[in-house]
């Protein structure tokens, strides 16, 4: 394999200030997640709006998917040709004349343009975002500054669905205006107080690999975004499978090839970036597979409205809040080994009991069971983040957050195409002999108890990060461990 030349970026030789940096790219992230979620809610209104169909108003969550799924691969050589400032600024910028292009939207073909407009900016945020934490924050202080950047996206996440369905209810407009003034803040913010960073005018693109990897990325998003309607008998379901797996495969061909690789695979040799990321990886499967599922669960079998569900599901975010946070300050102390195995072991438990609700469960031990869970997530995700971060050389930085993001979008899209799937085909099973509601219960079990024994396969991989490590102890100079 030939070798990458890289041009070093230069750790700043004194910091900023660690929080008027960390405001801004909060702000930034948050603009950008709430619009990740804002339309979960409130899409079905828009076929009263412009008097139209569901599949066509669909097309503004799956435009927006595809469109932020495509472009998290660029932005690994978009930092290091242009610089995490300029990009950050970019994107932010991005999002906040795309959002005012939305509410001006005068019909839904303009609406659904202007959305695949706005997820390009929003899938850029998040990978510029976490990379600036590790360019911008003294190492010692990145374990609290991710666990501050994380909550942005429990932010924006938890009240995204309930705002825009309240404002959709004043003015559809508002829904895409509300963020203009938090982006309009974060571009000022980020433009005063962020360290300038030089790009590398001889980065080049390697363009083949965009191809391949936007292709790839392309056909398995449509296909774990229908594979619940089309099923695994279809030939369509398998055409999109093979013809996606295969563009992957030519993709890392091309990346352990090429002199300019669209993302660094060779991080992957680095042993702690791979098994963190593979953990984490892991324990997301368990959770997409609760957070889509049980909210139905609650409409279809405890009669709850939107509204009363996300009320259930408020206890759960603020024990989410104060476990990332938690796990921030306890990452120097007790390291990622012993965090991400007590997060694990805790999402294994509670996903479990889940696989054993029924409509005479009560809402108290549903709200109690869901907190735990979110406990469990905050002391995992964030240390499995920050490990394999913190993990990588300097100059590579851009790459590992392009690739932790790009890898965190596609495997969640399949978690969630499959957990659906096997709801769909089992409810086809458990309903030739039970009534409807018994056999969508079970069918929810079935999901449940395959979440819960894939997130106990994080619990090992887990341990083989080894002994307590600090947060300083992970910044690797140069080189990587190899696996």
């Amino acid at each position: 394999m030939r070798r990458v030349p890289i041009i070093p970026t230069e750790t700043p030789a004194s910091y900023p200030a660690f929080w008027p940096v960390l405001a801004a790219i909060f702000l930034g992230s948050f603009a950008g997640m709430y619009h990740v979620v804002s339309l979960n809610v409130s899409l079905p209104g828009f076929i009263d709006i412009f008097d139209t169909e569901l599949r066509i108003v669909q097309w503004m969550l799956t435009g927006f998917t595809l469109a932020s799924g495509i472009i998290v691969p660029v932005s690994g050589f978009a930092m290091d040709r242009f610089g995490c400032k300029r990009l950050f600024l970019l994107a932010i910028g991005g999002v906040t004349v795309s959002s005012i292009l939305c509410a001006l939207a005068w019909n839904v073909q303009t609406l659904i343009a202007f959305r695949i407009i706005q997820g390009l900016f929003c899938g850029l945020i998040q990978p510029v975002s976490l990379a600036l934490i590790y360019r911008s924050i003294k190492p010692e202080r990145q374990a609290f500054a991710l666990s501050v950047w994380s909550f942005s996206t429990v932010l924006g996440t938890t009240i995204g669905p309930t705002l825009s369905g309240f404002l959709q209810s004043v003015d559809w407009h508002l829904i895409f205006l509300v963020t203009a003034p938090v982006g309009v803040v974060a571009w000022a913010a980020g433009y005063a107080v962020l360290p300038q960073d030089r790009g590398n005018a001889q980065a080049k693109l390697d363009w083949l690999g965009l191809l391949l990897a936007t292709v790839g990325s392309l056909l398995l998003l449509l296909l774990f975004g229908n594979m619940s309607h089309w099923g695994w008998h279809s030939p369509l379901t398998w055409s999109l499978l093979v013809a996606g797996t295969a563009c992957f495969a030519l993709f890392i061909v091309q990346a352990l090839q090429s002199e300019h690789p669209l993302l660094q695979l060779g991080l992957l040799r680095n042993a702690r970036f791979a098994l963190s990321l593979t953990a984490s990886l892991i324990m997301s499967f368990a959770l997409y597979s609760v957070v889509y599922f049980l909210p139905l669960f609650l409409v279809e079998m405890k009669g709850l409205t939107p509204f009363q569900t996300g009320l259930i599901f408020l206890p759960a975010a603020g024990c989410l809040t104060a476990a990332t946070f938690a796990s921030g300050r306890w990452y120097s102390r007790l390291g990622p080994v012993k965090l991400m195995i007590a997060g694990g072991s805790i999402l294994f438990i509670t996903t479990y009991y889940f696989s054993g609700i029924h409509a005479g469960t009560s809402l108290t031990a549903i709200v109690v069971w869901l907190a735990i869970r979110n406990m469990g997530t905050g002391l995992a995700m964030t240390p499995a983040t920050n490990a394999s971060m913190s993990s990588v050389p300097q100059e590579s930085l851009g790459h590992a957050s392009a690739m932790l993001n790009w890898l965190r979008q596609v495997f969640n899209a399949m978690a969630l195409g499959i957990c659906t799937s096997l709801f769909y085909s089992r409810l086809a099973v458990h309903q030739a002999e039970q009534p409807y509601k018994e056999a969508y219960v079970h069918s929810m079990h079935d999901v449940f108890l395959l979440s819960s024994f894939i997130v106990a396969c994080a619990i090992p991989v887990s341990m083989l990060l080894g002994r307590r490590q600090t947060a300083a102890s992970f910044r690797t100079s140069k080189g990587s461990e190899s696996l």
